[in-house]
């Protein structure tokens, strides 16, 4: 399983309602799930900000608490898996891939 939450917030811990996506429907489940920012990774930024649609593109997020094992992330952008090159504990950089054509931003 994996999830996104982001939060616009300056609170040391979140809490809410995780939710189930699976064959087109959605289950929203009964316990709640508690982010903390002392064991939660906190992204500061990603550069560039745009590429091409080529692909090639190394593409780094930077941030605090992140893991420096490269097989620790799975990073998709718009559908097309971007392949992690490197990683360290505040920052882990991908290549984008080639993109056949106009693909609606999931970012």
């Amino acid at each position: 399983m994996t999830g996104v939450e982001s939060i616009d917030a300056s609170t040391d811990t979140h809490a809410c309602k995780p939710k189930l996506h699976f064959d087109g429907t959605v289950k929203e489940l009964s316990n709640d799930v508690t982010y903390s920012s002392a064991i939660t990774p906190m992204l500061s930024s990603i550069s560039p900000r745009y590429g091409t649609v080529v692909g090639g593109d190394d593409v780094t997020f930077t941030g605090t608490g992140m893991s420096a094992i490269t097989t620790d992330y799975t990073i998709v952008i718009d559908g097309i898996t971007c392949p992690v090159k490197s990683a360290t504990t505040t920052s882990v950089t991908c290549t984008t891939g080639k993109r056949p054509g106009l693909v609606k931003s999931s970012l």
